[in-house]
């Protein structure tokens, strides 16, 4: 249900890569709901209520030396047709859920450069720029 979205905002990811992706997330002999929160990664994604994806972020707990356990959410993914704002500020009550219940001293978002609706969102909700996270391909053989 959440390959579509993907491959809506990253248009060259196969169904295979992003099987692959999703691999090292999913927990599949966890037979309670609920506990899934309390995983120390993974995968949230926003449904409405006839279960239509509008949004979705990969999720990890990591230590920080300078401040404790600290929540990492990246590829962030959403699309708002029709409710502008809601799908961001529903991932942002699920990063806040986890981040009580694992007992985070902060969140840490990463968001594509050229993504100035998140960006702005994320700074409106009360986030800084504290690290900055430099990417080095990997040359080509």
């Amino acid at each position: 249900m959440t390959y579509p979205l993907v491959q809506m905002t990253e248009p060259g990811m196969t169904l295979q890569k992003w099987q692959d992706f999703v691999a090292d997330y999913v927990c599949a002999d966890d037979p309670i709901p609920e506990s899934l929160w309390l995983r120390s990664k993974g995968i949230m994604i926003i449904c409405n209520e006839r279960g239509y994806v509008h949004g979705l972020f990969s999720y990890e707990i990591r230590a920080d030396i300078s401040i404790g356990s600290v929540l990492h959410v990246d590829n962030v993914k959403a699309v708002e047709i029709v409710a502008r704002g809601h799908v961001l500020h529903c991932m942002r009550e699920a990063m806040d859920r986890l981040l009580r219940l694992h007992g985070c001293a902060a969140t840490y978002v990463a968001v594509d450069e050229p993504n100035l609706r998140m960006k702005s969102f994320f700074s409106d909700a009360g986030f800084v720029p504290r690290k900055i996270r430099y990417c080095a391909p990997a040359s080509k053989p």
